[in-house]
């Protein structure tokens, strides 16, 4: 790693595996840029590949290729080839072993290892001037913005014929029927499709990156409701442990509630959270209902009196602190990418609807 940083690898636009930097991160770049080009009246368009079974297929000679090319020292390059290579896997049906076969790509996923060499074997994809490259591992989202559809699409459409270069030169296999496409403008037409390996993408009104439903309008309604159908599935999967009949203790039925439900409302929730107040809501009701049943209250004790007895903040307080957090803490972190996120004043009613608009719609 004291090597890689030397080089400048992972490259900067690369958040995944990466200090300081996380997918919330990554989202808030992408979600700024395109309220960016809705404030200048530009046409941004956005390009979500889906890469096949990423840590599976890094091809192994190819890797090491890259690390001669970076200069990475000898004995480094001995190490990693001795941990890749003269791997073997067997198959078991019931009582029967199949022989043995040999492993030709991938690196060992759960291994401290695996997501380095990912980063790194990924850091030389394809760069032009007018595209924004956003990458977290192998999620990857290629922008374009123009003032016109032929300044955006075009840019976009000769970026993605150098990425299919790059991705046949380096064994590296794109899921094309996976990979989804969006234009963010206030005005629909028919955009032309781009295509990846002569194959048309079709435009679609929302799309889900790093665990976050964009849609067209960025209001994360579809997010909101995508949020509470997997909250209710998670809550059901507790449900035996938290119900009011349950034998667990108050604290411990607590204690899944914070550790466990809540995380699944609050993700990322530091960019979502500027969304109207009937949206955000929704996950709030859904916590009432979890802390009155946890707390077994009556029908008619009222929810902060519950709150105050459980010392818990209200979900709108808990987004503040998340929110305050994150926000403050952006100064302090390196990344080139993060400095060019540009900053806004938040008292501005006219940004209401950007991501750091939280610090004021949530109340404290």
């Amino acid at each position: 790693m004291k090597h890689a940083n030397q080089i400048k690898i992972p490259i900067p636009q690369q958040f995944g595996f990466t200090a300081l930097l996380s997918t919330t991160h990554q989202l808030l770049r992408v979600i700024k840029h395109i309220h960016e080009g809705k404030a200048n009246h530009f046409v941004t368009a956005a390009i979500f590949l889906d890469i096949a079974k990423a840590f599976d297929k890094v091809w192994i000679q190819g890797l090491i290729h890259k690390l001669i090319a970076y200069h990475f020292p000898p004995y480094i390059i001995k190490i990693i080839c001795s941990y890749l290579q003269d791997r073997y896997f067997t198959v078991t049906v019931k009582d029967t072993d199949s022989s043995s076969r040999t492993l030709n790509a991938g690196v060992l996923q759960g291994r401290i290892l695996a997501p380095y060499i990912f980063v790194l074997f990924m850091s030389n994809i394809p760069q032009q001037r007018n595209i924004k490259l956003s990458l977290y591992a192998d999620d990857t989202a290629i922008l374009a913005q123009g003032k016109t559809p032929d300044q955006t699409l075009t840019p976009l459409q000769n970026c993605i014929i150098k990425l299919e270069t790059w991705l046949v030169r380096w064994k590296i296999k794109l899921n094309v029927d996976k990979t989804e496409a969006i234009v963010f403008f206030k005005h629909s037409t028919n955009w032309s499709k781009i295509n990846i390996y002569n194959t048309p993408i079709n435009w679609k009104n929302e799309i889900k990156y790093l665990g976050v439903i964009i849609d067209k309008n960025i209001n994360f309604q579809s997010h909101i409701n995508y949020t509470r159908d997997k909250y209710n599935k998670a809550f059901h999967a507790q449900y035996s442990l938290i119900c009011r009949n349950s034998g667990l203790s108050i604290d411990n039925k607590l204690l899944i509630y914070l550790a466990y439900l809540r995380p699944v409302i609050t993700y990322a929730s530091p960019i979502w959270a500027c969304t109207v107040k009937t949206n955000l809501n929704k996950p709030d009701t859904l916590e009432n209902k979890t802390i009155r049943m946890i707390a077994r209250a009556h029908w008619y004790q009222r929810t902060d009196e519950i709150r105050h007895a459980l010392n818990i903040p209200s979900l709108k307080q808990f987004i503040h602190k998340l929110s305050t957090k994150f926000y403050l803490s952006l100064p302090t972190i390196t990344n080139p990418e993060i400095a060019k996120i540009p900053n806004y004043d938040i008292s501005n009613s006219n940004n209401r609807k950007r991501p750091r608009y939280t610090l004021n719609l949530v109340d404290s």
